[in-house]
């Protein structure tokens, strides 16, 4: 009969081979035989966790912990199973319980700065989180791997000079760590003035490990956000146009209306050019045509934007009510292209899938259109009286209704597709749930009036 230390050894060893199922098997076989041995417990728990089967891990870890309660890597496991299932309270406990157990333990240190910054975070929590990373890289100041965790949680932190630092000083240890690489990448995209090196850093990277998960999902985000603001464009010259027809005479649109053209098709040549200067050979389109919705929702944008050109001229006519029409046609056609495209950002195809960061840009995007739209709308409301024409308003509110729309939508998909990247406290969730109702009511709204104003009158 094998000893424990013996079927441990195995289990570690099928680890390293990324024989999972096999490591779990060979725990699960010794634990039949002593149930209650701590370290097979805190082993399978760990083993189980990475699998994903979060009730079976925290029913291990606890086991373990109750078998030796100085049991450091049952209280991390637990502590990870707790933050990544919500529970945020009962994470920091298993997490600090295991610093007082091993204060110089660097693994319990950076898993407690993890689960701090994955959270909501308090002045006090932040310096909590600030004093375990730098105890971390005390206790091992040229680990590259510490050194890496440490920046990424500076990096959730906020602390954007902190990460950088940490990033140079581990890839000064190793230079080919690819996990400090891609957060190096990650970083300088995060930064508009460095999102070219992004690229380039990205594409050193996957030349030297081409499966590496996170980089190929940071690339491909870069492409698909570069692809949505060329519906985004369409936006603004809709809302330009309307927004100074309100000011302007026949006179003015005549001349600046081709100019804001020109500016939109521009700035279109320029994501593209950019594209494909960064992006590898045949990248962009493989891409699309694996993904047939993207291809119909730029060209549905192609046409939106000539509509929604076409609207321009006509406004400068006698035609108003027709040429506001074709804006309102236009700016929809570009929105319905924008959640085409998003869609096609969140499809997996075979064993990949590019939906990294986009609920991020879901959320921060109907955040951005409430709040900026709504500062918008206030003071052009308030100017409205003093305005040449005052029913370009209503249908400024009508073209934010459309943007808030197409990206709530987008924020549905999100939670139809991941929702577990979207378990957070029930204060967080409530709020969220308030915001998206007092948005769709707004757009209703917004879409009524504007009907009412711009081809019956104002009451």
């Amino acid at each position: 009969m094998r000893t424990v230390w013996e079927s441990v050894t195995r289990a570690r060893a099928a680890r390293d081979l990324d024989r999972l199922p096999e490591a779990r098997r060979i725990l699960g076989e010794a634990l039949a035989t002593a149930p209650e041995d701590p370290l097979l417990l805190a082993e399978v728990a760990d083993i189980e966790f990475v699998l994903d089967d979060h009730v079976a891990a925290l029913s291990h870890a606890r086991a373990a912990i109750a078998a030796d309660p100085k049991r450091v890597d049952a209280y991390l496991t637990a502590a990870l199973v707790q933050h990544i299932e919500g529970e945020q309270d009962e994470a920091l406990q298993y997490a600090r319980a295991a610093v007082e157990i091993a204060p110089h333990d660097v693994s319990a240190l950076l898993t407690l700065a993890q689960v701090i910054v994955g959270g909501p975070k308090t002045d006090e929590s932040r310096a909590e989180a600030r004093m375990a990373l730098a105890s971390a890289c005390a206790c091992a100041p040229q680990d590259a791997d510490v050194l890496a965790h440490a920046a990424e949680s500076y990096r959730k932190l906020a602390d954007s000079d902190e990460a950088w630092r940490h990033v140079q000083r581990g890839l000064a240890e190793d230079p080919l760590h690819v996990e400090l690489l891609e957060l190096r990448a990650r970083l300088e995209f995060e930064d508009f003035s460095t999102r070219d090196k992004a690229v380039a850093t990205l594409r050193g990277l996957l030349g030297a490990s081409p499966n590496h998960a996170p980089a190929r999902r940071l690339l491909a985000e870069i492409m698909w956000r570069a692809l949505l603001r060329l519906a985004v464009w369409v936006w603004f010259f809709a809302v330009a146009v309307v927004a100074l027809s309100m000011w302007a005479g026949p006179g003015v649109l005549r001349v600046a209306t081709p100019v804001l053209f020109c500016v939109v098709l521009g700035a279109w040549i320029r994501v593209f050019r950019s594209l494909r200067g960064q992006l590898p050979p045949r990248y962009l389109r493989k891409r699309l045509l694996r993904r047939p919705e993207a291809l119909l929702g730029l060209c549905g944008l192609v046409f939106a934007s000539l509509i929604a050109d076409l609207g321009a001229v006509v406004l400068r006519t006698a035609l108003v009510g027709a040429g506001y029409a074709l804006l309102i046609a236009g700016m929809f056609g570009a929105s319905l292209a924008h959640l085409m495209l998003f869609a096609a950002w969140l499809r997996r195809f075979g064993d990949e899938t590019d939906r990294d960061a986009c609920e991020e840009y879901a959320l921060l995007s109907v955040i951005a259109a409430l709040c900026f739209g709504m500062v918008a709308l206030g003071v052009l409301g308030a100017l409205r009286s003093w305005s040449r024409a005052p029913a370009a308003f209503p249908v400024l509110a009508a073209l934010l209704g459309i943007v808030v729309v197409t990206l709530l939508l987008e924020l549905v998909l999100v939670f139809a597709v991941g929702p577990r990247y979207w378990r957070r406290p029930v204060v967080y969730c409530t709020t969220l749930l308030v915001l998206l109702v007092l948005a769709v009511l707004g757009t209703k709204w917004s879409f009524a009036w504007m009907a009412v104003e711009t081809f019956t009158g104002p009451d």
